[in-house]
C-alpha cells in the first residue's frame, strides 16, 4: 500500500471550479481504489458501478457496437481486477482504465480486421440516452452517421477525441493514459475533429441532396455535424449497471 505522504504528491490538481460534492466524490473514489489495491471485492464493486457506463460507451464508440462494447468493458474490468497490484498512481484510476480499455479496445479491432457495423432500426431502444439525437423521426439516420463519421476518424486520433468527449479526460490525463505528450493530444483531439466533420458533412449532403439552395444546405450541415460530435460525450456518466 502506498503512503499517505506519497499519495498525497500524486492527488491531481483540484480544478477551480470544482465543488465540495465533487471533491467528496473524487476521495471516495481514492478510498475505493486503495481498497480494491487491498483486495476488497466490494470496493472494486463500487468502482464499476461507477465507472461501466462511460467505458461501455466510450468502448461502443470506438468498435462500432454497444453490445461489442459492453462486452469489451467487462473484459475491462476483468483485466483491471487482474492487474491492480500494477497500478502506480491511485490518484489517476481513471485515465489506467482507459488505457486498459483502449488496448482492448485495439486488440478488438486488429482481430476482427475491423468493419464498422451499423445499428438497425428497431435496436436503439437499448442504447443509453447519450447516443440518442433529437427528433425520434431523424434518431437512426442521425447515430448512423455518427457512427460512419467515427469510422472514418484515424484510430489513433479516435481515442483522443472519445477520451476528451465521452471519457471527459483532460488533456494531461489523455496524455498521462495513452503515453504520449499533452501537445500530441491537442493536435490528435484537432485533427480528429476535423476529419469527424468532414466525414459527417459527406453523409449529411448525400442525405439531403433534395436541398436547393447550397448556401443553406452548408449552414445546416455544419452546425449539425458539430452539434453531433458534442452529443458524444451527452448525460455519459448519468446510468449504472442494474
Amino acid at each position: 500500500m502506498l503512503s499517505r505522504d506519497k499519495e498525497s504528491k500524486m492527488q491531481p490538481a483540484i480544478r477551480a471550479s470544482e465543488s465540495a460534492v465533487e471533491r467528496d466524490e473524487r476521495q471516495g473514489l481514492l478510498e475505493d481504489v486503495e481498497r480494491a489495491y487491498g483486495g476488497d471485492t466490494q470496493a472494486f464493486d463500487r468502482l464499476y458501478r461507477y465507472f461501466y457506463t462511460p467505458i461501455c460507451l466510450y468502448l461502443a464508440h470506438m468498435v462500432g457496437d454497444y453490445e461489442e462494447g459492453c462486452d469489451l468493458a467487462q473484459e475491462t474490468f476483468l483485466k483491471a481486477w487482474q492487474g491492480l497490484h500494477t497500478i502506480h498512481n491511485m490518484a489517476r484510476f481513471d485515465s489506467w482504465l482507459y488505457r486498459i480499455a483502449t488496448n482492448t479496445a485495439i486488440d478488438y479491432l486488429r482481430r476482427r480486421r475491423f468493419r464498422w457495423p451499423l445499428y438497425k432500426q428497431g435496436e436503439d431502444e437499448d442504447l443509453p440516452d447519450a447516443l440518442y439525437v433529437s427528433g425520434p423521426e431523424e434518431r437512426t439516420g442521425e447515430l448512423e452517421h455518427i457512427e460512419q463519421a467515427l469510422a472514418n476518424v484515424s484510430l489513433k486520433y479516435r481515442c483522443c477525441l472519445l477520451l476528451q468527449l465521452v471519457a471527459d479526460l483532460s488533456q494531461r490525463e489523455i496524455a498521462h493514459s495513452l503515453h504520449i505528450s499533452e501537445k500530441s493530444v491537442s493536435i490528435y483531439v484537432s485533427r480528429g475533429s476535423e476529419q469527424f466533420r468532414l466525414a459527417y458533412q459527406r453523409l449529411s449532403q448525400a442525405n439531403n441532396t433534395s436541398m436547393k439552395v447550397e448556401d443553406q444546405a452548408h449552414e445546416t450541415n455544419r452546425r449539425t455535424d458539430t452539434n453531433a460530435l458534442y452529443k458524444l460525450g451527452t448525460n455519459a456518466y448519468s446510468q449504472a449497471p442494474g
